[in-house]
């Protein structure tokens, strides 16, 4: 059941950029493509998953819709790798590996409050996320159970992510700094709209789908030590300042409309809904997860 979770993860995935690229850049499906097909091989063989990273040297040369699509394919994937990894009776310090992600990520936000680079600082974002699934799963094993932790850092992420990502899609093409980005309200209201949720999702603010996975990551670290939890509130601070950031720039600023595809402007809406109605109804993640908790 497990392996049906990620590949349905891929396939939301695969979907959703593939229907961005049809609009800007034709030529990223066959890069979306490639990228399915290396995700079916790694649920087949777990281990294969970690030669994804390798892609990461050459981010640079990637346009930012290639380098938006690997990120979220990448998160996913290091996601099951980590998954596989924890699932092994591996005697490792699970205690110092979530204080070495807690330390990781108070720096990295620290640093993607301060970065104007565009690609930089959604490359902060994505690793940020990555470290809080690591962190997921450690606290799951000092619990002694997987359970809800396990996925549902990874499962809000693909949608909250997803949102983020497509939505700088529309607005950060063939720019290279933040600032660049100010105006972009009136470029497309509905789709800045669209970007803010996903920005206060990530942020981890109360109704929207990623203050789930924070609450049940602070409920299950508390019972272990109060430490975990009080880093994990000064992270979720420093993250509300780091993604508050795009939606200043986003709003302010003087900028001319763009046409949107309707078709990119529903899959932006139809995401941003998912992660409101999922962090509205926790009660229906805890539904879909617990068909795969393991």
């Amino acid at each position: 059941m497990i392996q049906t979770f990620f590949a349905v993860l891929f396939l939301i995935l695969g979907i959703s950029f593939s229907i961005h690229s049809l609009f800007y850049e034709k030529k990223n499906l066959i890069f979306i493509i490639g990228l399915m097909i290396f995700s079916v091989i790694s649920l087949l063989y777990w281990y294969v998953s970690i030669l994804v990273l390798i892609l990461f040297v050459l981010y640079k040369k990637y346009d930012f819709g290639e380098f938006a699509t690997l990120n979220m394919f990448t998160a996913v994937l290091v996601a099951w790798l980590s998954l596989n990894l924890f699932l092994m009776n591996l005697n490792f310090s699970f205690y110092i590996i979530a204080i070495a992600c807690l330390i990781l990520m108070s720096l990295l936000a620290i640093f993607g409050i301060f970065e104007n680079k565009l690609k930089k600082y959604i490359l902060i974002s994505n690793v940020i996320q990555i470290l809080f699934v690591v962190l997921d799963l450690s606290v799951a094993k000092m619990l002694g159970k997987m359970g809800v932790l396990s996925t549902v850092q990874i499962f809000n992420y693909t949608f909250a992510g997803l949102t983020f990502f497509l939505t700088l899609w529309i607005f950060g093409r063939k720019k290279v700094f933040i600032n660049e980005l100010e105006g972009s309200y009136f470029a497309s209201r509905a789709n800045d709209i669209f970007a803010t949720i996903a920005c206060l999702s990530l942020a981890g603010l109360p109704a929207f789908n990623m203050f789930v996975s924070e609450w049940f990551l602070f409920v299950g670290s508390f019972v272990i030590t109060p430490i975990i939890t009080i880093l994990g509130v000064f992270i979720a601070l420093l993250l509300f300042i780091m993604y508050y950031k795009i939606v200043y720039v986003l709003l302010v600023g003087e900028g001319r409309q763009k046409t949107i595809p309707q078709p990119i402007t529903i899959v932006n809406g139809v995401l941003a809904l998912i992660c409101i109605i999922l962090g509205i109804l926790p009660q229906l993640q805890l539904e879909i997860l617990s068909r795969v908790v393991i």
